[in-house]
């Protein structure tokens, strides 16, 4: 039996992408298996060819020159063999319709679609449309309730399982990304020459607040009444458009600081705006909301598709 012939869909899987992380870790949490596991295949795989593929060391991987003229021959074909398992996959499952996305712009763009073009690979016969928002126009999950979108990528202030059922016919799913929090401050503000500050110094400025149109138990946890020490926190709300623009506007033309997330998209930046890391909050996360009665097969898909997105 030729070296061809015994050659493992696996083995090239593991080849092929480690090849791209260079990392036995991150290449084994793409692949839902262990760094030995992966290790093991890699090694399988060279004696089949007769040498070995990548320099190994204790700080790095390094693809060498056999592996990276194997790795030009090789995953045109991968990738079409990929492209075709799951093409019968979504076929076999009868996965396809419409759905309908959309996201705070302060999500960013790049990441929206990342999320998109991954449930786009996986089923082909779904058509998604995707929709960015300004803001949450003063409700919660607007976008659901005024049934412009399926399903909504938003940043939320804290893990939403503990919230859950506080919000009537809406479903908060698995964070997809987490990061910490941040204060969005005008340039001219005693706060913008920092790195970062810490949560108690937060009682020390007034903050602008979520409208009272937003659940008291969201605008609580998005910025909180008091410190985690217990020191009251000066709160304000002065827009009633929890947009982007108008919030920020705020912010400049009152010196108030904004609690926010310190993922810096390029949506969120504006001349005379900083961010400044906030240390000793719970981090934010962005997460996937979608009305129950609008619950289906193909919201449940793309939820699991973009968490396996890095």
């Amino acid at each position: 039996m030729s070296a061809v012939t015994e050659l493992d869909f696996r083995q090239l899987e593991a080849f092929v992408v480690l090849s791209e992380e260079l990392h036995f870790g991150r290449a084994a949490a793409r692949l839902h298996v262990t760094p030995g596991r992966v290790s093991q295949l890699i090694r399988v795989l060279e004696r089949q060819v007769g040498e070995p593929l990548f320099a190994r060391t204790s700080r790095k991987v390094e693809l060498l020159a056999a592996g990276e003229a194997l790795l030009a021959e090789v995953e045109p074909a991968y990738r079409q063999l990929l492209g075709a398992i799951t093409n019968a996959r979504a076929r076999a499952r009868g996965i396809r319709g419409t759905l309908r996305v959309a996201y705070v712009v302060t999500v960013g763009m790049a990441r929206a679609h990342a999320y998109v073009a991954a449930f786009e690979q996986e089923y082909p016969e779904v058509s998604v449309s995707t929709l960015p928002v300004n803001g949450l126009a003063g409700q919660l999950g607007a976008p659901l309730h005024e049934q412009a979108a399926d399903l909504l990528l938003m940043w939320f202030p804290d893990n939403p399982a503990k919230f859950d059922g506080l919000e009537p016919g809406l479903t908060f799913g698995p964070p997809l990304y987490s990061g910490p929090r941040a204060l969005a401050v005008s340039l001219d503000h005693p706060l913008a020459q920092r790195d970062s500050v810490q949560a108690e110094e937060l009682a020390d400025y007034d903050m602008l607040m979520p409208p009272p149109s937003f659940p008291d138990w969201f605008v609580d946890a998005w910025s909180p009444p008091r410190t985690p020490e217990g020191k009251p926190i000066n709160r304000h709300a002065l827009v009633s458009d929890w947009s982007l623009d108008p919030v920020l506007d705020t912010v400049m033309r009152t010196g108030m600081v904004l609690l926010a997330t310190a993922v810096v998209v390029e949506n969120m930046a504006r001349p005379g705006i900083v961010l400044v890391r906030v240390d000793g909050l719970d981090p934010s996360h962005l997460v996937p909301v979608w009305r129950n009665d609008l619950d289906s097969a193909l919201i449940q898909r793309f939820v699991e598709v973009a968490a396996r997105v890095m």
